[in-house]
């Protein structure tokens, strides 16, 4: 016995991908600049101390780019 051939459903992706994908770039800017304070606001990202390690209680790290641009760069990860 043969199948129908019948139309295929298409597959709908996840919510959180269907969002992702409406936003802007303007918008991922000021998402991007608001967590960057936050992480300075709460001492979570600093700059290496002279030893070359993090301060107790960072989690991320200030790099300052070729072009002279600071950039956070996760380093380590807090239970707490």
């Amino acid at each position: 016995m043969a199948k129908k051939a019948g139309k295929r459903r298409a597959v709908r992706k996840p919510a959180a991908a269907r969002a992702k994908a409406r936003k802007s770039p303007a918008r991922n800017k000021k998402e991007k600049d608001a967590f960057d304070e936050s992480l300075l606001a709460h001492g979570q990202a600093a700059p290496r101390q002279a030893d070359g390690t993090l301060p107790p209680g960072a989690t991320h790290e200030i790099t300052v780019g070729e072009n002279g641009e600071k950039k956070i760069v996760r380093r380590r990860f807090s239970i707490l």
